[in-house]
């Protein structure tokens, strides 16, 4: 099983850069976990969009899914030249109710709904899914194969359910969107990178990826941070393809 980093800022990309994205690959099976701006540019430099199994919002903001309104037209401009080509699967948070009516385009994707009950399999992976804690509906996705386990937080700030659901994980990647200096309070939307290294020491994973960073920001700052608390600690790197 393999990641591939697609996009790693938010809320908006760096120059050259690109939005929430990662690109899980085991076998024949390939499933993108969100699709911020600047995401299905970078898909195509590694896979063709028709060979996705699936796609999976973690949440509905808009550096997560703004590049579905584009994937669509992909889709239907290749359909419309008379390519063989199947609906989607898409996988999303039903709320905020707008912005998942906005992705419901029948014959171009197949849009199910996630909450914690969803158990997708794909191939030879099992996926299930964690309530997060952010401003919208947000999840924590959970891949499993026979030997591997990879965990991904979404968008989320502070709270005992992603220990939980991290433990095990021989990679978790997690929302590293803030330094400490920039934490005014319990109530903000992303984990510090601080916090981000005691998940990972608290869940006892193998390794540690840090991603969504403010394109402004230092990220070297960031390893250092999540180092205080745990050592075998990345930055998820664009375009970079990662063993899992």
């Amino acid at each position: 099983m393999r990641l591939i980093v697609l996009g790693n800022n938010g809320p908006y990309p760096s120059a050259g850069g690109a939005c929430s994205g990662y690109l899980v690959i085991e076998g024949d099976t390939k499933i993108l976990i969100d699709c911020g701006n600047g995401v299905l540019s970078n898909l195509q430099k590694f896979i063709e969009h028709e060979d996705l199994g699936a796609v999976i919002l973690t949440h509905l903001h808009s550096d997560h899914m703004s590049d579905m309104m584009v994937l669509r037209y992909a889709i239907q401009i290749k359909m419309n030249r008379g390519q063989d080509i199947k609906p989607l699967d898409v996988y999303a948070p039903s709320e905020p109710l707008e912005e998942y009516r906005r992705l419901d385009n029948k014959g171009v994707f197949n849009l199910n709904p996630i909450s914690e009950d969803t158990v997708l399999n794909c191939g030879n992976l099992k996926i299930t899914f964690k309530d997060m804690t952010h401003p919208v509906k947000c999840f924590a996705v959970a891949i499993d194969n026979t030997e591997k386990r990879f965990i991904f937080s979404g968008d989320t700030s502070w709270n005992s359910d992603i220990i939980e659901f991290s433990k095990g994980a021989d990679l978790l990647m997690l929302d590293a969107g803030l330094l400490s200096k920039d934490k005014n309070n319990d109530n903000v939307p992303h984990l510090t990178a601080r916090e981000c290294g005691l998940v990972a020491k608290e869940a006892k994973v193998s390794r540690l990826l840090l991603t969504h960073f403010w394109p402004q920001d230092d990220v070297a700052n960031h390893l250092l941070e999540a180092r205080e608390n745990f050592e075998k600690v990345e930055i998820a790197e664009l375009l970079k393809v990662y063993d899992i």
